[in-house]
């Protein structure tokens, strides 16, 4: 989760929201993105689901469901979506993102008879360097200007304790 961080940090840098992923198989790093949407000026450059992209190209399916993908923050729909049809075996993020977070929407998900049968709900384990993720959030909040972004940024900074 450190390189996950140090990753995130240099998005910001380069002014980029501070969320990176990176996926891992066999204690091997395997893909590595961070978000994109500022830099490419498009709306689905989250860097999960661009790891997961990278790692798509690689993985058999028997690997996927020994892969792991860490993140600094909790995966939106769309990119909790990727991971259920990617197969992840495991995910793990550091912060919760109450406004548009996933895990609990895909940890409430029951198939059903008649569902496709191409979706699995990766274990999931959250908190991991959560603070060092709050400090990221805080830090690009300090040095953007207003806007809706750093709105929602300013909303993770205040999370305080885990819930």
């Amino acid at each position: 989760m450190r390189q996950v961080l140090a990753l995130a940090a240099e998005a910001l840098e380069f002014g980029e929201f501070p969320i990176a992923a990176i996926v891992v198989l066999d204690d091997r790093i395997i893909a590595r993105a961070t978000a994109s949407e500022q830099r490419e000026r498009r709306f689905l450059g989250h860097a999960e689901l661009v790891a997961l992209e990278e790692a798509d190209r690689l993985l058999s399916l028997d690997d996927r469901c020994n892969a792991k993908l860490f993140t600094n923050l909790e995966p939106c729909l769309m990119c909790m979506g990727a991971t259920m049809s990617f197969f992840l075996g495991e995910l793990y993020y550091g912060l919760e993102s109450p406004g548009d977070g996933a895990v609990n929407l895909a940890k409430g998900w029951v198939r059903k008879e008649g569902d496709i049968p191409g979706y699995q709900i990766p274990k999931i384990i959250g908190g991991i360097l959560r603070e060092e993720s709050i400090k990221l959030f805080e830090k690009y909040v300090s040095q953007s200007p207003p806007g809706p972004m750093r709105d929602w940024a300013e909303t993770l900074t205040n999370l305080g304790e885990p819930n």
